[in-house]
């Protein structure tokens, strides 16, 4: 068949065409092992590249697809190539249209960063368009007919790349493909029907499915969500699911069985098909006599098609569902946060659960704690990597059987992102409301170096997630009937060696929805205070907990200062430390220490949490003992504030 001059008038006749198949799949088949960079095989081994696509032009492919599809910064960061984004994507551009010969369009092929980005990581919305861009200007100029976006699992990540292919190249067709499961669900449970209708809101000239089933599964789909598209089609299924055979991963889809649903395809009004993972030349081919077979009879009705349109996207742009809920108001989510929204101090002290399945000190101490007016017990969730009791049921059973409130620390570090969302959908259920959102230690820092660290998402992706939960959305942006009230704090070190750093994970934090902080424990008050004016200075600023940790002995400060991550104790401290001549001495220094802090801070933070080394309650209260009845803060100007410009000394 004779192609149209471009791909746009392909689109402008509803001309079904067959895209090819799998790059991956196909090159660690001719040789190119995992363990290197697929997309570096464009400058390394280009003879293979455009082996490759001229076996898909001979069995029948209309459009080739570049061997670029990880070729962003991001990953080739990995290989040590991100210097090299622009020049791989040009070569796999130029290799895949030497290839064509005329006979097939091109397809520049581009896929996720492979790193979380807003709201569920640390790469904002702009990174992610500026690595987008660099890779689809690469495309570009290697003289691509169209921009292909594949296998994306969060829209908010494919947004991002929509909104970096209409800015680089606003003249270029533009295809947007998300990946699914067998439900119909995205990886991170965006429904499919939803997932296209945002795509088509976005402005794309052709959206569809590619990857991770086989055939079956997503021609159900599509007759499930066909009747509303309005725009032309894609999907490129994989060879069905791998099997593992003699330690290899085999699709088992045959030729045939492609070919018999490729001819379903098209009957349904699909526009586009090709293959993902498992498909070969050999697929290509015979899915090639089922287009030959279709095209005859397929009717310019087939397809209903929309005119292309031109939309603008604001440049923080965010996807989000419009759920008509009103979130539970900061003040009313719990004791902890009234006292905060009220501008008063609140004290908390920690406590760590269990090393055992008996609660019994915890409860006496956290009984101890109520007595005395402390508002609230701290409950570290596995520190320093370590095995305890689950935190979650210790907060529990302190708030049931005691009755003072818990702040519960919370880490990305054991769960998974579905795992995470059922803590605090839970959580809020049984009636915990205050949350300490950690990334958490890692493994190899506890007793158990070889345990796996999930790390799906950080602090900032998981404050992401319990902000929306509290909007009433869920992590694929579903609603969840009623809204949870779980009050978000974040954690931040005033002393971390990289400050400019530390700054702007804070600012995102907060950004993401965090309502309160909790510090480090702090032993410089010139660092704290330095902190404190730059968050004032650059408008981040939200109510400070500082934490704050009683010394035992100059061992014990030496421990601190050394092994425990993001604590640095000046040389003035630790002489002071070091000059007790006996334990008992050496405490009362470490307890005096702890409340001058306490009281030189004195309404400059929101207020106070104090560690319990050893699960000593006395000790924390002592420290507490100096503070003030709890009144309206008022800020105050110490005479440490006033040397906050100093630099912290390096950590």
């Amino acid at each position: 068949m004779e192609l149209p001059k471009t791909f746009r008038e392909a689109l402008d006749q509803k001309l079904p065409l067959l895209f090819d198949g799998a790059t991956g799949t196909e090159l660690y088949n001719r040789g190119i092992f995992i363990n290197r960079c697929f997309e570096d095989a464009n400058l390394s081994s280009p003879a293979v590249i455009s082996e490759l696509h001229r076996d898909y032009v001979k069995a029948g492919a209309e459009v080739l697809t570049t061997n670029s599809w990880g070729a962003n910064r991001y990953k080739l960061a990995k290989h040590n190539l991100q210097d090299q984004t622009l020049q791989i994507n040009k070569k796999a551009a130029e290799l895949a249209r030497e290839a064509a010969q005329g006979q097939a369009f091109v397809a520049g092929s581009v896929g996720p960063l492979g790193v979380r980005i807003e709201p569920w990581g640390p790469t904002s919305f702009g990174e992610a368009r500026e690595a987008f861009a660099e890779q689809i200007l690469g495309l570009k100029e290697g003289g691509v007919d169209l921009i292909s976006l594949e296998t994306f699992a969060d829209i908010s990540e494919l947004q991002q790349a929509i909104v970096a292919a209409r800015s680089v190249a606003p003249e270029l067709p533009l295809m947007a493909q998300i990946t699914v499961n067998p439900e119909g669900l995205t990886p991170v449970g965006t429904p499919a029907e939803w997932a296209i209708k945002k795509v088509i809101e976005w402005g794309v000239d052709v959206a569809g499915f590619n990857c991770s089933v086989g055939p079956q599964p997503l021609l159900t789909l599509i007759q499930k969500i066909f009747p509303e598209l309005t725009i032309p089609f894609s999907v490129q299924p994989n060879a069905g699911l791998p099997k593992e055979i003699d330690g290899r991963s085999i699709y088992m889809c045959t030729p045939e069985y492609m070919a018999e649903f490729t001819k379903h395809f098209l009957q349904t009004g699909v526009q586009f098909v090709g293959g993902c993972c498992g498909t070969s030349p050999e697929h290509i081919k015979a899915m090639s006599q089922a287009f030959r077979h279709q095209r005859a009879m397929r009717t310019a009705e087939t397809i209903v098609h929309r005119p292309r349109v031109s939309v603008e996207f604001a440049a923080n742009e965010e996807s989000k569902t419009q759920i008509n809920c009103k979130p539970v108001p900061f003040k009313d989510k719990s004791r902890w946060s009234e006292k905060i929204a009220r501008g008063e101090r609140v004290t908390s002290v920690e406590l760590l659960p269990p090393a055992g399945v008996v609660p019994t000190k915890i409860l006496e101490s956290s009984t101890r704690l109520k007595l005395a007016g402390v508002d609230a017990v701290n409950i570290p969730d596995g520190p320093r990597a370590s095995a305890r009791m689950s935190a979650i049921l210790t907060a529990v059973m302190i708030e049931q059987k005691v009755g003072i409130e818990t702040v519960l620390h919370y880490t990305c570090r054991d769960r998974n992102l579905l795992g995470m969302q059922s803590d605090m959908l839970g959580a809020h259920a049984i009636g915990l409301r205050n949350m300490l959102l950690v990334t958490g230690d890692p493994p190899k820092m506890g007793s158990y170096p070889n345990a796996t660290g999930v790390f799906d998402i950080d602090a900032i992706g998981l404050t992401n997630m319990v902000s929306r939960l509290n909007g009433g959305i869920d992590l694929g942006s579903r609603p969840i009937g009623e809204p949870t009230a779980l009050s978000i704090g974040v954690g931040v070190n005033p002393v971390h060696r990289d400050f400019d750093y530390e700054m702007k994970r804070f600012a995102y934090k907060v950004e993401a929805g965090a309502e309160w902080a909790i510090t480090q424990p702090v032993f410089d008050l010139q660092a704290l205070y330095r902190f404190l004016e730059y968050i004032e200075k650059h408008n981040i600023k939200i109510p400070i907990i500082a934490g704050i940790w009683p010394l035992l002995s100059f061992r014990n400060a030496q421990f601190m200062n050394n092994e425990v991550p993001g604590v640095f104790i000046p040389d003035s401290i630790m002489k002071r430390m070091a000059a007790p001549t006996n334990a008992d001495d050496a405490r009362k220094v470490g307890i005096e220490i702890a409340r001058c802090m306490v009281e030189e801070l004195g309404s400059d933070v929101q207020g106070i949490q104090v560690s319990a080394p050893f699960g000593r309650v006395e000790l924390a209260l002592e420290v507490l003992g100096s503070l003030p009845t709890a009144h309206p803060l008022e800020k105050s100007k110490s005479s440490a504030k006033a040397e906050a410009s100093v630099p912290p000394p390096p950590a």
